[in-house]
């Protein structure tokens, strides 16, 4: 059974056991099996902000991560999912989009930004924005 788990706070994956360990298994699984190679060539700017930051795991098996990010000089979208890896065996649209929605839902992102870039490139309306003629009610809101 996959489980997705928080990777930063203090009840956290990384802090379960040694963190070092566990954050150098994240880096690798991003580097060996990104899930938008682009990413991989990305440096971390100084201003980049993190929302959330997300595992998933198979009993105390690492299978894949991603983190909710805002790079502010991104001003089309600043807003996205960024560094997701998932290993190939467990890479589908289901486990890429749960972890996108839980990273989403987790990051309690700023209202300021309406939308988030998911992996594909698709906006996805910041559940915590308001967006006037956007009924939260209509299920196609997801």
């Amino acid at each position: 059974m996959l489980e997705i788990l928080h990777a930063i706070g203090p009840q956290s994956w990384v802090s379960a056991g040694d963190p070092l360990e566990r954050r150098e298994a994240m880096q690798e699984l991003f580097f060996d099996h990104p899930v938008c190679p682009d990413d991989t060539e990305e440096d971390w700017p100084e201003d980049r902000e993190l929302y959330a930051e997300m595992v998933v795991v198979q009993g105390e098996r690492l299978v894949g991560t991603a983190m909710l990010v805002v790079d502010p000089e991104r001003e089309d979208r600043p807003a996205r999912i960024w560094g997701m890896g998932i290993l190939p065996e467990f890479r589908t649209d289901f486990v890429i989009r749960t972890l996108e929605e839980a990273l989403i839902a987790a990051g309690y992102l700023d209202p300021a930004y309406p939308f988030i870039e998911a992996t594909d490139g698709m906006l996805v309306p910041n559940p915590y924005a308001e967006m006037p003629g956007f009924n939260r009610a209509d299920p196609r809101a997801a």
